[in-house]
């Protein structure tokens, strides 16, 4: 898919491909741009909106997925995205969806609205913010008592990096102690409260 993005975007002129990546993470700090198409791998979707946010100040980004999971369009609009079209969007759509965002602004493709229109349509508080799938396993494990070292040596991780995990999901969750982040691990059904 990377190849014959590029390769469509270097045959159209006024465009130009400035970088491609594998990673989003091996982007050039330095690096902005117009757009940034983003094609997540059907694996990475559940990150969608921290890829989405962490590519923010790079450029707008238009996503280019299945949006397979619960809430992704919204999830990815939501954490920035300018742009959402699918997979299977033809050349001349893809192009038009890049020229909008890089004019400042949002496409999504004709397919998508109505499930876009659908997960808008679910109450805010049926959505939970967006953990990832190792920042929810430790949620789990700090809701059920355990500390730092305890979750680095069940999830094989150094303690630095369960830190920067527990960081993360206090900001998303926008909670401040171990008591709050139980809590918030009750209420969105990741562990159940003992009686």
């Amino acid at each position: 898919m990377r190849r014959g993005l590029e390769d469509l975007v270097s045959n159209s002129p006024p465009l130009r491909v400035v970088a491609v990546v594998a990673e989003p993470c091996r982007l050039d700090p330095a690096l902005r741009a117009d757009v940034i198409v983003l094609g997540p791998s059907p694996q990475a979707e559940e990150t969608l909106p921290d890829m989405v946010a962490e590519l923010g100040p790079h450029g707008r980004v238009l996503v280019v997925s299945d949006f397979a999971g619960p809430q992704l369009l919204a999830g990815a609009l939501r954490a920035g995205a300018y742009g959402c079209v699918t997979r299977q969007t033809d050349d001349d759509g893809l192009l038009l969806a890049i020229g909008t965002v890089a004019g400042g602004g949002l496409h999504v493709a004709p397919g998508l609205t109505p499930r876009l229109h659908a997960e808008l349509a679910q109450p805010a508080a049926a959505t939970p913010p967006a953990l990832a799938r190792r920042e929810t396993e430790t949620l789990r494990w700090l809701a059920a008592g355990l500390t730092h070292g305890q979750i680095a040596r069940r999830m094989d991780l150094t303690e630095a990096t369960v830190s920067t995990y527990v960081k993360r999901i206090r900001n998303k969750l926008n909670v401040g102690n171990k008591a709050d982040l139980t809590r918030k691990a009750i209420e969105l059904g990741l562990v159940h409260e003992s009686r």
